[in-house]
């Protein structure tokens, strides 16, 4: 889907049963993962966020989803956005306003 490196600054991350939008991404990375030599389909996520709600993010009862937009043609200003999606229900790592994600599945939106 992408290189093996992408960056960006565009990105949220939201509670979709409750509609609501709990966190900002200030920066992100994602970079493609390696077994080896070869590369599994999967990414590691990295974000600094501007903001975010811990209560909602903490809460079991909901998993939060993160969303990034991409630029997909500067010359033209599109953009793309992409939800993030981990394997049997992980939850992503918050560590202060620092988010991980590791084995993350890009879906487009």
């Amino acid at each position: 889907m992408f290189a093996s490196n992408v960056t960006g600054r565009e990105g949220e991350i939201r509670i979709p049963g409750l509609g609501a939008v709990i966190g900002q991404l200030m920066k992100w990375s994602l970079v493609r993962e390696v077994v080896g030599d070869t590369p599994t389909g999967k990414y590691i996520f990295r974000a600094d966020l501007k903001y975010i709600n811990q209560a909602l993010f903490n809460d079991t009862d909901y998993l939060p989803q993160v969303i990034i937009t991409t630029a997909h043609d500067r010359k033209k200003g599109t953009k793309r956005q992409y939800r993030l999606e981990l394997a049997d229900g992980r939850r992503p790592k918050l560590n202060g306003r620092s988010l991980l994600m590791e084995g993350v599945t890009l879906w487009e939106v």
